[in-house]
């Protein structure tokens, strides 16, 4: 665990940004692990990898709004 000392403050782009490549490598762990592609996973590129990832977020984003929205918000998501 970092100490205070150690955490750096992000502006929301840069925050954006390093969410967007950790869900990359967690997508391309997943992909490794047996999704079946047309192509080799080597062969992915770390944009490719990062739009999957972005539009992997959108889509979680939306499905939580949608259910909020209709009155089921998630327990586990704390508002901002």
């Amino acid at each position: 665990m970092a100490s205070s000392a150690e955490l750096e403050v992000m502006s929301e782009d840069a925050f954006q940004a390093h969410a967007t490549r950790e869900a990359a490598l967690a997508i391309g762990d997943w992909l490794l692990a047996g999704v079946k592609l047309t192509r080799p996973v080597r062969s992915l590129t770390r944009a490719e990898l990062e739009h999957m990832a972005t539009a992997a977020i959108s889509r979680w984003i939306t499905v939580r709004a949608s259910r909020a929205a209709a009155g089921h918000p998630d327990p586990d998501l704390i508002a901002i």
